[in-house]
Order: structure tokens, then sequence, then C-alpha cells
């Protein structure tokens, strides 16, 4: 029997508790083009001034969430090269900053639950990609949008979208629409639909599911939709072996 093919995965993540009275914090939170400019300003240097893939070569993906009560924004960063927190204000920091150097080994069958915010635009086949109008994110389309690129075991990783080197049952997901981004400074009437998925995915294909990792899925990756955070989970308990469903009970 052939054994599942491994794929090893590494990355960088950095877990940012900020401050939403700051001034910088404040203005990333009202303009997705702003966030972006804080997030990458932890990576110049890396790579030449002006280049137009930078943030896709260092592989930078950033999601976040704002928790009003608390007056907290949590800032989640993954990138392929470290970042440079210093380069944020200090006094925009609540507590300092978690940096962790992920090690992960991609193996066919294995099962990992997973979070993920999206923009669920499409682009027609063969036509150009310029910046997705904004596209209707209810939960129903959001979970289309993402079992469309879903891939079963044994199908190419690009058929009509790219596809993401894993499958699941489509019951074993759950989607829920998040407030739009709009911005008004570099990209005036911009409009970004979004929604949160979450669930179980079973690995079909690891050097596409790398990929993924890697370099997020579908638009506006640049604005914080595309990450797919991860972890590995348990097998169902109908499939776990009888020795340890008997020490549970």
């Amino acid at each position: 029997m052939t054994p599942p093919e491994t794929v090893p995965f590494t990355t960088q993540h950095a877990l940012l508790d900020l401050d939403l009275d700051h001034p910088l914090i404040a203005r990333s939170l009202l303009d997705p083009h702003e966030m972006h400019r804080t997030v990458m300003a932890a990576f110049r240097h890396w790579i030449p001034n002006g280049t137009r893939d930078a943030r896709a070569q260092m592989g930078v993906l950033h999601t976040y969430s704002a928790n009003l009560k608390t007056n907290t924004l949590t800032l989640i960063v993954q990138s392929r090269v470290p970042g440079n927190w210093k380069a944020l204000p200090r006094d925009a920091y609540v507590a300092l900053p978690d940096v962790r150097t992920i090690h992960q080994q991609l193996t066919t069958g294995e099962r990992h639950r997973f979070r993920t915010v999206i923009n669920p635009a499409r682009y027609a086949p063969g036509t150009p990609r310029t910046r997705p109008r904004a596209e209707d994110a209810t939960p129903s389309k959001a979970l289309q949008w993402f079992t469309s690129r879903l891939q079963a075991p044994g199908h190419p990783n690009h058929d009509r979208w790219p596809r993401i080197g894993a499958h699941t049952h489509p019951g074993q997901l759950t989607a829920r629409t998040l407030a739009p981004l709009t911005s008004h400074t570099a990209h005036p009437g911009m409009t970004i639909n979004r929604a949160e998925i979450t669930g179980h995915l079973t690995i079909t294909d690891p050097h596409t599911y790398h990929r993924t990792l890697t370099h997020g899925l579908g638009p506006s990756r640049a604005y914080s939709c595309g990450l797919l955070l991860t972890q590995p989970s348990p097998p169902p308990p109908s499939h776990q072996p009888a020795k340890k469903l008997q020490r549970a009970h």
C-alpha cells in the first residue's frame, strides 16, 4: 500500500492585540487600505520599494476582529519572512506581540479544523482580473463560492476555479456575513463584501493545500481576506480506533 503523501509547511504567525483608541489603529479599522499599510510597515526592506507583488512574494496575509467592549483590535498576520513589529508605535499595543514559527506536516487524509474570511467574488475564466465588484456575501452564496473550490480525492487542482487541496461535506461548514469594508483613500468607492467560513477539511492534495495556506484563497488578499487558519483535528468518533473509544468511556 502506498503511504499517504506528506508535504512540510513552515510559516510565521504574529498575534497582535492593539488599542482601538490609538490614531493609527482607529484609521486602520475604518479603511482596509490603511490596515494594509499598517501590516506591510512591518515588512519593509525585504523587497525593493515599488515592487508590485511584494505582498505575494512575502506571503503576507492577515485577518482581524474588533472587540468594541474591550476596545481591542486583534490582528493575525501570516508571512513567509519575519515581520518587524517594532515598526508599529509602542503605545498602540495592549499586550506584547505573540510571534510563533509554525511547522506542520500536511498529509493526505489529515483532518483540519479551519476558519477563513472570504470575498466571494468570481471571475469568468480567461478574463482580466480587474478589481472585483462587491459580491453577495450572504451565507448561502458564500458557501456556494467556497464549496466550488473543494477538491475531492483524485480531482485536478484547477477546474473552473482553482481548488484548495482539501475536501469536506458541505454539512460540516458554517458561514456568516461580516460587515463590508469600504475605502475612501487609495481606492475611493471600493467595497469588499465578506463572509466567515468555519468547519472541517480533509487534505486530498498536500501540494495544492500548501499553496492555499501560503498564498490564501480568492480576491482581496491584501485587504484581510483569504487567510486560511487551520488546526489539526482528530477524526470523528466513528473513525477512531476501538481502543481509544473504550478509554474515552
